[in-house]
């Protein structure tokens, strides 16, 4: 007979076990999904270049997700060019619990020193608040002034894509996208 000590020891061991290894290949959405965001925003899958996901806001124009992370052009329609050369998401593939990528960019302004990492493999509410199997990946950012910036991505190996996005910094700025809705 096991003692219920050695029962939860097992129990627990085996539940970490699983969640640590869990991996994700690269590969993006199927062409023609549409992510409806909770601010009416909506994105359509067009392809797979490389490690650059194509996508296109309707109403707006195209443009690649590098990694299934970073936008170029991003949302203001900013150049990231530079900054997709210094972080290089795609190092952090194929996603693993643990796995950490280093990097630093300089520029006019000061340096910056990230840390990005696959911080955990979890369910979370996604469309229509069905759970959704999750890799957590998590973007710290340190640059000048003191400046400091923590980011979330929640991407679902089944969609291939996000279901949700949190970032806040030091400036009091916070920025939310949560997935409500998958067309195919």
């Amino acid at each position: 007979m096991i003692s219920l000590r050695v029962f939860v020891a097992l129990l627990l061991a085996t539940t970490a076990g699983g969640a640590a290894a869990q991996t994700m290949a690269f590969s993006c959405p199927a062409a023609g999904t549409t992510f409806v965001f909770d601010n009416d925003t909506e994105v359509v899958a067009r392809g797979q270049d490389g490690m650059d996901c194509k996508m296109e806001t309707i109403g707006g124009g195209p443009f690649k997700m590098r990694a299934l992370l970073v936008p170029n052009p991003g949302p203001d329609g900013s150049d990231t060019s530079a900054y997709l050369a210094a972080l290089k998401p795609e190092r952090l593939w194929p996603l693993s619990v643990g796995k950490k990528v280093e990097a630093r960019h300089t520029t006019p302004q000061g340096s910056w020193n990230y840390i990005l990492q696959v911080a955990a493999y979890e369910q979370r509410s996604g469309p229509r608040g069905a759970l959704v199997d999750t890799f957590v990946i998590e973007l710290n950012e340190q640059g000048p002034d003191d400046f400091r910036s923590v980011s979330r991505w929640w991407i679902s190996p089944v969609e291939k894509y996000m279901i949700r996005f949190d970032a806040t910094n030091s400036k009091q700025v916070a920025n939310r996208a949560v997935v409500t809705e998958i067309k195919r």
